[in-house]
């Protein structure tokens, strides 16, 4: 009995296995995702190119426009950033941000159609010795 009980469980095991890389390689990673619209995803905080900058960039499921606020301070985030690559409506979307100071911790939220996201409700945060 124990052993159609391991056989069984072996066979449903990789029938599981199986089925979820049916999923991704049929569908994409992508379509497990749950966002929608242009709520951004993805989101990515890199070195730029330049010294004292940083690339920000994400994703989102529909052309959106999009574009950050950010500071120095998580109540005053009183700068722009915008993307410069992109269409002005675009499902990826990249802003440079440059002249930063390397020990200094900065803020910023994604504004995507006029909507604003962070993390749980606050602007999320780098700087850049920590990239």
């Amino acid at each position: 009995m124990r052993k159609k009980l391991y056989l069984f469980t072996g066979v449903l095991a990789v029938v599981a296995v199986l089925a979820t890389f049916f999923v991704f390689k049929v569908f994409g990673s992508e379509s497990l995702l749950y966002v929608s619209g242009c709520t951004p995803y993805n989101v990515k905080i890199e070195r730029g190119k330049e010294e004292n900058s940083v690339y920000i960039s994400w994703l989102s499921k529909e052309k959106c426009s999009g574009y950050i606020l950010y500071g120095s301070e998580m109540k005053d985030l009183n700068m722009v950033g915008v993307d410069l690559v992109n269409e002005v409506e675009s499902k990826d979307h990249m802003v440079e941000v440059k002249s930063l100071v390397s020990s200094k911790l900065y803020y910023f939220s994604i504004i995507s159609n006029g909507m604003s996201y962070g993390k749980e409700g606050l602007p999320l945060q780098f700087s850049i010795i920590s990239l």
